[in-house]
């Protein structure tokens, strides 16, 4: 049977060099609590931003087109609670799961996509970045992944994924990718660098087989 290959989502990314007057940090852009985004990614770049002391910070730049965008909330103590998704909330009545009433859990942290680019949006960094964007990314945010986190978790156009911000600007502080279908999240960036030789890791699982498996293999084979 024959199969359709795109070697596009593997093909290296443009850098795009940029300069900077002053020391790089992503602090100065980052204040406040941040944002989540479940999103898709439209489009992707590369940038390298060189600062005031020859120091060098690449970046893979992300075009999300968002679904969902809620604020960060963090306690007293600075730990990371969950938003509230909703301005309301189901709650049983009956016995055994048998009915339910609707009632009011407070006000929703959820943001519009404008309030989130309002938030989100340098106009320094966009500036910089300007001639990376792909055509058609008018509308997405725009997101800066940090380079080494980017080499833990392969990420190509048309995936999900779920994003958390550092602060209240573009600098990505963990990403993570969605199953669509079980809105779940999976692979999340960190561990095994994308990569791996496949052809070790399936034959790594064949040495870890039984012998009698592998005879039995065989046989069929024949």
């Amino acid at each position: 049977m024959s199969r359709l290959y795109d070697n596009k989502p593997l093909a290296n990314l443009p850098v795009g060099n940029v300069r900077v007057s002053r020391a790089w940090s992503e602090t100065d852009v980052s204040s406040g609590d941040g944002v989540i985004i479940e999103g898709v990614i439209k489009g992707r770049a590369r940038v390298a931003v060189t600062d005031c002391k020859d120091l060098k910070y690449r970046y893979y730049l992300l075009y999300v087109t968002p679904d969902r965008i809620h604020r960060r909330k963090f306690d007293s103590s600075g730990n990371e609670t969950e938003p509230n998704f909703g301005e309301t909330q189901k709650v049983r009545t009956g016995y055994l799961n048998s009915s339910y009433k609707v009632e009011a859990k407070g006000q929703t942290d959820r943001l519009t996509n404008q309030q989130a680019a309002d938030l989100l949006t340098n106009q320094e960094l966009s500036s910089l970045t300007s001639k990376q964007q792909p055509s058609g990314c008018d509308q997405c945010l725009s997101l800066w992944l940090p380079e080494s986190e980017a080499e833990k978790l392969e990420l190509c156009e048309r995936e999900a994924i779920r994003v958390k911000t550092r602060g209240n600007g573009p600098i990505i502080f963990s990403i993570a990718k969605m199953d669509v279908q079980s809105s779940s999240v999976s692979n999340f960036a960190g561990g095994e660098q994308v990569g791996g030789s496949w052809t070790d890791k399936i034959m790594g699982l064949k040495s870890n087989a039984p012998e009698d498996e592998d005879e039995q293999d065989e046989q069929d084979w024949d």
